[in-house]
C-alpha cells in the first residue's frame, strides 16, 4: 500500500493555503504522506514529471493554464489525473466567475476522474456537463471540543470564514438585528478596511462586533468560548458546489450551530438548526 502512495502526486496552483485545498488536499495528503508540489505558471511540466514519476496526478483549485499543461501532458504520459472541484460557476456573474469557470471547464476535460464535496455539487454538475463524479467530504482539521453545558444570557456566538463570504455574515448581522437579539458576535477572518467599513455603516443597534485576524489558534479559542456558531448562506449558484468544510468544522466543535437553508449541504441540516 505504501508503495502505490509514493506513486501519487497532489499538486496545488499556489502556495497559499486555500481553505477548501487544505481540508480537501492538503490534509488527507499529509495524513498519508504523499508527495505534494505546488505548480507555478512558469513551473517547468517535464521537468516536475521526471522529479516526481507519478502514476496518479490529484490536483486541487485550479487557479492558472499551467495546470491545464500538466494534466494534458500526464494524459499524453497514461498518467491517472484527478480533479478536486469547488467553485464552479455555470451562471458567472463577473469577469473573474467566468475566468474560473473556464479554467475548471479545461481541467474537467483533462480529468479521468472528479471528486466534488457534496452530493448536491455532484447534482450540479451532472446537470450542467452530463458527468458523474464521486464525492468526498473535507476531513477534520481540528480536534473536537467539549459540548457546552449550558448557555448564558450574554450569548457569545461565533462566525468565520474567507472574505468571499461577508455578504453571508453581513446578511446573517441583518437578520440578528431586525429580530432585535441582544448578542455578542465574534468575526474570524481576513479583516480588511472594506469589512470594517461595511460593519460600521450598518450601526447595529442589538449586536457587538469583535473582529479577528484569522489563524488556526483565534479560531480554536473562540471557538471554545462560543455557545455557538452562525453559518448564514445565500442560495445561489456560486455556493451550490462550495466546500462544506466551516460545517464540518464547526460540528466538530461541538457548538450549537445556526445556519441557512440552501439547497447544497442539505445532508447536514438534521444536526444543525436551519
Amino acid at each position: 500500500m505504501k508503495d502505490h502512495l509514493k506513486r501519487i502526486l497532489w499538486v496545488f496552483s499556489t502556495k497559499v493555503l486555500v481553505p477548501s485545498d487544505l481540508v480537501g488536499c492538503i490534509k488527507p495528503a499529509n495524513y498519508l504522506n504523499m508527495k505534494k508540489a505546488v505548480l507555478y505558471p512558469e513551473t517547468d511540466i517535464d521537468e516536475l514529471l521526471n522529479n516526481t514519476n507519478p502514476k496518479i496526478i490529484i490536483f486541487g483549485k485550479c487557479l492558472h493554464e499551467n495546470m491545464i499543461k500538466l494534466a494534458a501532458q500526464a494524459k499524453k504520459k497514461n498518467i491517472i489525473t484527478i480533479s478536486c472541484f469547488n467553485d464552479w460557476h455555470f451562471n458567472a456573474l463577473s469577469t473573474k466567475q467566468e475566468k474560473q469557470f473556464k479554467l475548471n471547464y479545461k481541467l474537467f476535460k483533462k480529468s479521468d476522474y472528479v471528486v466534488v464535496k457534496t452530493n448536491y455539487a455532484k447534482e450540479i454538475i451532472r446537470l450542467n456537463l452530463g458527468s458523474n463524479s464521486h464525492v468526498i467530504p473535507d476531513c477534520l482539521r481540528f480536534n473536537g471540543l467539549e459540548i457546552p453545558e449550558s448557555f448564558q444570557n450574554d450569548l457569545e456566538i461565533l462566525w468565520f470564514g474567507a472574505p468571499t463570504n461577508h455578504d453571508t455574515l453581513l446578511k446573517g448581522l441583518d437578520e440578528i438585528e431586525e429580530k432585535k437579539i441582544k448578542i455578542n458576535v465574534n468575526v474570524v477572518s481576513i479583516i480588511s478596511d472594506s469589512i470594517i467599513q461595511e460593519l460600521n455603516d450598518k450601526n447595529f443597534q442589538y449586536i457587538g462586533i469583535r473582529l479577528f485576524p484569522f489563524s488556526d489558534k483565534t479560531l480554536l479559542n473562540l471557538a471554545l468560548q462560543s455557545k455557538a456558531i452562525i453559518i448564514p448562506l445565500i442560495n445561489d449558484h456560486a455556493r451550490h458546489v462550495k466546500s462544506s468544510n466551516r460545517i464540518i468544522d464547526s460540528l466538530n466543535f461541538g457548538r450549537f450551530l445556526i445556519k441557512s437553508y440552501t439547497d447544497a449541504n442539505r445532508e447536514f441540516d438534521k444536526y444543525c438548526y436551519v
